[in-house]
């Protein structure tokens, strides 16, 4: 009878590639880091309505909201290098673009990708608060700000808390197209591997193991902090 896979090839393969699961995991949370901050500036812009910047705002969402995340990057790695080297021969000041890490062109293009969508998911969030206690922090003299943080961020943080843990498991998967950059991240190996000993099956079984496992642990990472955030509903002391 033969085996359609091989057990001892499946653990060959998977500690060849288990040691790129942390590259993706950089790359991932990085770009979830970085985006979260954008987002809540562009939120804060457009709920503001900052002149100037609120319509550019309004327009990052809806462009980084429709186009598909591949094309962002492709954008990014192409256009960056362009628009740096104006910016040199503008200012006279060297700067040698070919020196950046694929990575970090990575990075950006997905950072302003899930920006996008983390920017609506704080606004929905933000909207969730009633809107009365805004308006009782700055009656006992917080500034915006101070209410914004202490008050409403915290409480929103709650309803944000499960999109943005489907956001994050989406921006696990999705650092998978950064292999099309030349980044040698878990997908990129899978296809170098499977390129040079040609066992696909095994290999994409593998990956998808991988991928499956580091999803898991995630979910439950966030179920876990939004647990914790959602204290003050349950009435209980933590």
């Amino acid at each position: 009878m033969n085996i359609i896979i091989e057990p001892y090839i499946l653990m060959e393969i998977f500690y060849k590639l288990v040691r790129y699961v942390p590259v993706t995991l950089a790359i991932a949370v990085t770009s979830m880091l970085l985006a979260s901050i954008l987002g809540i500036l562009v939120m804060v812009i457009r709920m503001k309505k900052v002149p100037v910047l609120s319509p550019i705002a309004d327009l990052y969402v809806l462009l980084g909201r429709a186009l598909p995340t591949m094309i962002v990057l492709y954008i990014v790695f192409f256009a960056l290098p362009i628009i740096l080297m104006v910016f040199s021969e503008s200012t006279g000041k060297k700067f040698d673009f070919n020196q950046i890490p694929a990575v970090t062109f990575a990075i950006i293009g997905l950072t302003l990708s899930t920006g996008a969508y983390l920017a609506e998911i704080f606004r929905a969030a933000v909207q969730s608060v009633e809107k009365g206690q805004m308006e009782a922090a700055l009656s006992i003299g917080m500034t915006w700000w101070q209410g914004f943080y202490r008050i409403i961020l915290r409480q929103a943080a709650v309803f944000a808390m499960p999109l943005m843990a489907n956001q994050f498991l989406n921006l696990i998967k999705n650092t998978s197209i950064a292999f099309m950059i030349t980044v040698m991240e878990l997908f990129g190996a899978a296809n170098v591997l499977s390129a040079s000993n040609n066992r696909y099956l095994e290999v994409y079984v593998v990956v998808a193991l991988l991928y499956w496992g580091t999803s898991i642990t995630f979910e439950k990472i966030f179920l876990v902090i939004e647990d914790k955030l959602a204290f003050f509903k349950k009435g209980i002391k933590q």
